[in-house]
């Protein structure tokens, strides 16, 4: 859900700055500028849930033991 998320702001911000490039006028420009550092914000935001998320499953993961190596099996 959050590279959904993440992806559906990604593509906000790509057709922002499009218009944004296409030359709107003083008013709209100052609206596209505030709604893309708005995206930004969020884009963040969202990236940083996302990495905490992965980093947090990966701690829950038990580390992988082969039986061959196990130490009672040693003479």
């Amino acid at each position: 859900m959050l590279l959904y998320q993440l992806t559906q702001w990604f593509e906000e911000r790509t057709t922002l700055q499009k218009a944004l490039q296409s030359g709107a006028d003083e008013d709209n420009m100052s609206l596209l500028q505030l709604r893309i550092q708005e995206v930004e914000e969020q884009l963040h935001v969202h990236a940083e849930r996302w990495k905490n998320a992965i980093q947090e499953a990966s701690y829950l993961q038990f580390p992988y033991e082969n039986p061959v190596w196990d130490d009672d099996m040693v003479l």
